[in-house]
């Protein structure tokens, strides 16, 4: 009885261990996937609103802070303009739209944008957007809760020619 106690204890004792590993990489698993899902949604974000660009802007009001904007248009039969800004700043992606002009915001206004991301970082330098003509580069490391960081790198070439001034056309820039 004794030497089946031994043993029961013994194989109890692995299950236990197996599972607490499980339980660990499962855990692992799902916070790099959530910190690769926060990444892919602004890497889509970006890469949509600039291939339908006629004209973007970066700009960078303070060290470590990237304002991008773009004017972009709609795929309807009726194309609808407007603008869309993408503001990196304190480890964190925010977005909004306007039908006129985007003035860069205060750090305070930046709040009442759309959160798509925190945790985020420059993958090399301080700047997670290169614009380079009508191409934009995006490269970050995307933290989770552990400490681990997911890379996204893309890059999105406007797709759109630069429309004529008309009145419906906002300026955005």
């Amino acid at each position: 009885m004794l030497i089946y106690s031994l043993l029961s204890v013994a194989v109890l004792f692995i299950v236990g261990s197996l599972l607490i590993t499980s339980l660990t990489a499962q855990g692992t698993v799902r916070k790099s996937s959530q910190a690769s899902t926060s990444g892919q949604l602004v890497s889509k974000s970006v890469a949509q609103g600039i291939r339908n660009a006629s004209s973007m802007q970066l700009i960078v009001p303070a060290a470590g802070i990237q304002l991008l904007k773009a004017r972009t248009v709609g795929a309807s039969a009726n194309p609808v303009w407007r603008c869309q800004a993408w503001y990196f700043g304190n480890g964190e992606v925010r977005y909004t739209t306007s039908g006129a002009t985007i003035p860069t915001p205060a750090p305070a206004d930046v709040a009442t944008w759309t959160l798509l991301a925190t945790g985020i970082q420059p993958s090399s330098g301080t700047n997670i957007f290169t614009l380079t003509g009508r191409q934009l580069d995006l490269a970050m490391q995307v933290r989770d809760d552990g400490g681990n960081s997911v890379l996204i790198k893309t890059s999105a070439l406007s797709r759109q020619p630069v429309p004529v001034a008309v009145e419906s056309v906002p300026t955005c820039l």
